[in-house]
């Protein structure tokens, strides 16, 4: 079978929090079940092992400059591989090292988004495939202490919704670098440390508040990982009014119950309708295992079809 070098551009974790990791670490996990070849390198250490010939090598994310020690050795022996970056964020380019390999190689992009909605130099393929539900886990479900969520990071494309939403009714999970930022944009959300997924915090929340990026308004993003990590913790789903194309889009039935547009819609959420509101979803939540399924078949597709391109490609030459 082909053989698969995912790069990573973050330091190697024990229980990485990072969604691009976790992808990583399920994709490589899922395709070797299936007879796949799979290494993953990370930044900051030895590339020694994997300075050899792969089939394809894929890099995953991308952060400023990451240091892949000694990339152009595993270049070197990789000249006629496709290179491939996957990633689930429109508003990231590839940088220095990755955009000069994807230049140099016959190269793809996979994205969670769709495709033309991000304009890219240096790929001589696009791919669009629903990469969120790898993420999901079947947690068993626990009491609730705790009534509404938001988690994540600080995005200057939702500042307007931070502003919105964010009062004493909401708890607000993030790194603790973010707490001033949104306290400076007048957010009185009550703040909490970053989520661990080993054993969740969200496990203890009834609802999950669900904003996008105004980008995302017009162009189709398949929905967040919140999404699948809510569901996974049986915290119902509440969406502000303009998610409600991204929902239509997806595919999302009986979506209505959980539309809000002021932070008092709050005030209709609450422990006594919560168990009624949780079954509308629990159709939604059931339906994620075929998603998932879906979602590993479409990667091995792309993987597929780049080996047969560049199998065609090479014995031209």
């Amino acid at each position: 079978m082909a053989s698969l070098l995912i790069i990573e551009t973050v330091p190697r974790a024990v229980n990485p929090i990072d969604a691009h990791v976790r992808n990583s670490h399920t994709i490589a996990r899922e395709l070797r079940q299936k007879g796949w070849s799979v290494d993953l390198l990370f930044t900051e250490e030895s590339s020694r092992l994997y300075q050899k010939k792969y089939d394809l090598i894929v890099v995953s994310y991308a952060t400023p400059y990451p240091l892949i020690k000694e990339i152009e050795k595993i270049a070197e022996a990789n000249k006629d591989t496709t290179w491939g970056w996957i990633t689930n964020e429109y508003n990231l380019r590839p940088n220095g090292w990755a955009y000069t390999q994807f230049k140099n190689h016959r190269s793809f992009v996979l994205t969670n988004f769709e495709i033309g909605s991000v304009n890219y130099s240096c790929f001589d393929a696009e791919y669009s495939v629903n990469l969120n539900p790898l993420l999901f886990n079947d947690y068993p479900k626990t009491k609730k202490t705790h009534n509404i969520i938001y988690y994540g990071t600080y995005r200057t494309d939702r500042v307007n919704y931070f502003a919105k939403y964010f009062d004493e009714q909401l708890y607000l999970s993030t790194s603790a670098k973010n707490h001033k930022k949104f306290l400076h944009i007048g957010c009185t959300a009550k703040p909490i440390q970053k989520f661990s997924w080993q054993k969740p915090a969200l496990l203890n929340f009834r609802y999950s508040l669900y904003i996008e990026d105004s980008f995302t308004h017009n162009h189709f993003n398949n929905l967040a990982n919140r999404y699948y990590e809510s569901l996974a913790c049986h915290a119902v789903l509440l969406f502000d009014y303009t998610c409600v194309n991204t929902l239509e889009k997806a595919g999302i039935q009986n979506y209505e119950p959980f539309i809000i547009k002021s932070k008092e819609d709050f005030k209709r959420f609450n422990e006594n309708n919560y168990e009624e509101l949780y079954k509308i979803q629990l159709e939604w939540r059931n339906n994620i295992v075929d998603e998932k399924i879906k979602t590993i078949e479409g990667i091995e597709k792309v993987l597929n079809t780049e080996l047969k391109i560049n199998a065609y490609r090479t014995s031209e030459h």
